[in-house]
């Protein structure tokens, strides 16, 4: 549970980089090139998703506890 908590938190952050080098890129002319990292930058975006249900799963199997001894 923890590399996906630790995930969920650098995601947002690859994404701010991917977007701004992709920004700068266009600035400069390189329409290919920030279009192609546009694409990464939404399948950081989908990663990220992934992780923030699996993490949320997770939790709530964790949330559940262990099973009862009695049963």
């Amino acid at each position: 549970m923890t590399v996906l908590l630790t995930a969920a938190c650098v995601f947002p952050l690859g994404i701010v980089v991917v977007m701004g080098v992709a920004r700068l890129l266009g600035a400069m002319q390189d329409d290919s090139a920030r279009d192609v990292l546009d694409r990464i930058a939404l399948g950081i975006g989908l990663l990220w998703a992934v992780n923030l249900l699996g993490l949320i799963l997770a939790l709530g199997i964790n949330a559940m506890g262990p099973p009862d001894e009695g049963s």
